[in-house]
């Protein structure tokens, strides 16, 4: 059985365990030997939608003025998607994440196709560190943290890595679509820890979702959850003194 201490949803990292007893090994005294991220909300976040509208339009000809598209359907598109496909496992299947994507975005044609395709086509450019990540990356690069991240995701995120100048300090990048599983379900956690050569207890993770990103509890690995904005936070506890 899981235990939660809150949401995350003040900005403050919460925790999660597996094991009444279990804490993140920062906490007493000594640091993690690895630390696993999210990647969506936690290591990484959209840039701009107004930034990523703007170039989705430059793939589409004679497409709607930039000030047509509603832009709170791009920014709920993963939350109405879930609503509109519930069985759907798209993030196992790129055809499927790149379907889910494209048509709740087009559904009562509040995007047109074409629009909502080159949306999709531009998706992995309005990436960009979350604040905090890059020191975090750095200090525990230097004292030797193993570094890894989980992310639920259909699409490759290496090449956003290697355009931050960031890939070679993950020792392993465990994407649902290449490993066949998600979280919250523990195996790919366990995928995650023994990737890095270390034992779940001593494996922090760190993500946005109290569902999702808690999984590892069932491990023992302690986590912090922090919505996107307060990932600051948990980079600065996780990191070393």
């Amino acid at each position: 059985m899981s235990e939660y201490s809150g949401d995350g949803a003040s900005g403050q990292p919460v925790r999660a365990t597996g094991q009444a007893e279990a804490r993140p090994s920062h906490q007493s005294g000594a640091r993690p030997s690895a630390v696993l991220l999210d990647f969506h909300n936690t290591l990484a976040v959209v840039r701009s939608v107004n930034e990523w509208i703007d170039e989705a339009s430059d793939l589409v000809a004679g497409g709607p003025a930039p000030g047509a598209i509603p832009r709170e359907r791009i920014r709920n598109v993963w939350g109405d998607a879930r609503r509109l496909f519930p069985a759907l496992d798209w993030d196992l299947d790129p055809t499927a994440h790149r379907h889910a994507f494209v048509s709740t975005l087009n559904h009562d044609d509040a995007i047109p196709i074409d629009v909502a395709e080159a949306l999709y086509a531009v998706m992995p450019n309005q990436w960009m560190l979350n604040a905090g990540a890059s020191d975090f990356i750095a200090r525990a690069s230097a004292v030797g943290t193993r570094l890894g991240i989980v992310s639920n995701i259909a699409l490759d995120i290496r090449p956003a890595l290697e355009r931050w100048g960031i890939a070679t300090a993950f020792d392993a990048v465990i994407l649902s679509y290449e490993v066949g599983c998600v979280k919250p379900d523990p195996r790919i956690f366990r995928l995650a820890a023994d990737a890095l050569g270390v034992d779940p207890t001593d494996c922090l993770m760190i993500g946005d979702s109290a569902h999702d990103d808690v999984g590892g509890a069932a491990l023992g690995m302690p986590c912090l959850i922090v919505p996107p904005e307060g990932t600051w936070r948990a980079f600065a506890l996780a990191s070393p003194s």
